[in-house]
């Protein structure tokens, strides 16, 4: 069984095209389940499990993407072999499910993303653009996002983490994380994403990207009613629990230059996060300038185990 775990934030728009893509998935023979997990009210959703020709669990009233990504997973079937964590208005193919399951399976300890194209909705047809794993600079502005290009001759490559709208893994990679705070969910709304992918480094579990698992991503307008401090908060939270001493110092320093209240973030970092931090001292921090840095092509350098371990798989 797979484990489709959709989050929803006001987008009745969206729920539609994603049942029907997974429907299509359902008649193609693959046993699935969707975990929905929604701000709405659940009962205001109910009409789903209607429209669905699997398994539909629901749950309302979660406002935090951190939030829902660690229930939807809790409360996944024990049956599951995989769990995909998909926003609302992804689109996706019976292929690329397939194409991602397997390699899922012969990288079972990693977190797995996806190429993701921009595209038009709803007709999910590809607009421009497609990227292959993220990472960060600090050079133009605090937490510069930069989508990564794919290698020429590796269909699955390793990047520092991957675009929040859709990843997946097993549920023991997950049990795991979980162990070690999950997803972040002290923030309300929509946090800082893509830290997981640093994390789930720092505890010795891949991130990579299938170029041939393909989904198209409508790149909407944020969420409504985000405010800044969220987007301050977790970020720095982020750093507080998986970098070092050195590399968070200087982005500070740079998040300060650009008008940031870090002291004021910073304090609410060790408010929520000082047990995970605590937790994840058998692990050495990530060296932050090593860690996000990319050369002249854009290209990263993942650490020395993976390429030992890629090697041998």
């Amino acid at each position: 069984m797979l484990s489709f775990i959709v989050q929803e934030y006001h987008e009745e728009e969206f729920i539609d095209r994603m049942i029907k893509q997974l429907n299509d998935l359902a008649a193609e023979g693959e046993e699935i389940e969707l975990c929905f997990i929604t701000a709405s009210p659940a009962e205001e959703r109910s009409y789903v499990r209607k429209k669905a020709d699997f398994p539909v669990k629901i749950v309302g009233n979660v406002w935090s993407c951190g939030a829902a990504r660690n229930t939807g997973a809790i409360i996944a079937s024990p049956r599951s072999e995989a769990l995909f964590f998909f926003d609302c208005h992804i689109c996706f193919t019976p292929s690329a499910i397939r194409r991602a399951k397997e390699t899922l399976r012969k990288y079972p300890n990693a977190m797995l993303g996806f190429s993701v194209w921009v595209v038009d909705f709803p007709s999910c047809e590809k607009k421009e653009g497609v990227g292959h794993g993220v990472t960060f600079r600090f050079t133009k502005h605090p937490f510069e996002w930069v989508w990564l290009p794919s290698p020429s001759d590796e269909d699955v490559f390793a990047v520092p983490t991957v675009c929040g709208c859709a990843f997946a893994m097993t549920p023991q990679v997950f049990k795991h994380f979980y162990e070690y705070g999950g997803f972040l969910w002290q923030h309300r709304r929509l946090g800082w994403e893509e830290e997981h992918g640093f994390r789930l480094w720092r505890l010795q579990h891949p991130v990579i990207v299938d170029k041939k698992a393909e989904v198209g991503h409508f790149f909407k307008q944020s969420w409504k009613g985000v405010a800044a401090p969220e987007y301050y908060e977790s970020r720095v939270l982020g750093l507080y629990l998986s970098g070092d001493n050195k590399g968070c110092n200087a982005v500070l320093r740079a998040c300060e230059r650009d008008g940031w209240d870090v002291q004021k973030a910073l304090r609410w970092a060790r408010e929520h996060g000082a047990p995970i931090r605590k937790k994840l001292k058998r692990y050495p921090p990530l060296n932050l300038k090593r860690f996000l840095w990319i050369d002249e092509n854009w290209r990263w350098t993942p650490p020395a185990w993976w390429k030992k371990l890629a090697t041998s798989s």
